[in-house]
């Protein structure tokens, strides 16, 4: 397995971890009715979760190779391993296109 791939893992867990505790915090900075040592509180608190559990971090990956650019999201795979799929015979209802 690739090391990057392994690091996109272990990034996708930190950010399924941390999820709920970064919107709930992001509601109570952003609610204008809530004490301002409150908010100033939860926004020392969001800065001290890891910067990794963040979604700006993550970045899609090929399942395959572990490219990451040209990722189409409706087969998680690059457009090469798709189209050397496809000319293979592994993805059903998918076909060269021709006119």
């Amino acid at each position: 397995m690739l090391l990057k791939t392994i690091h996109d893992k272990k990034n996708r867990f930190l950010f399924f971890k941390y999820e709920k505790i970064r919107l709930v915090l992001k509601v109570i900075i952003k609610n204008t009715s809530v004490d301002i040592n409150i908010r100033q509180k939860a926004f020392l608190a969001l800065l001290k979760l890891p910067k990794r559990s963040s979604i700006v971090r993550l970045r899609n990956r090929c399942v395959f190779t572990g490219r990451s650019r040209f990722i189409l999201s409706s087969f998680s795979m690059s457009r090469l391993m798709l189209r050397k799929l496809s000319f293979e015979g592994f993805i059903p209802n998918l076909q060269k296109s021709s006119w």
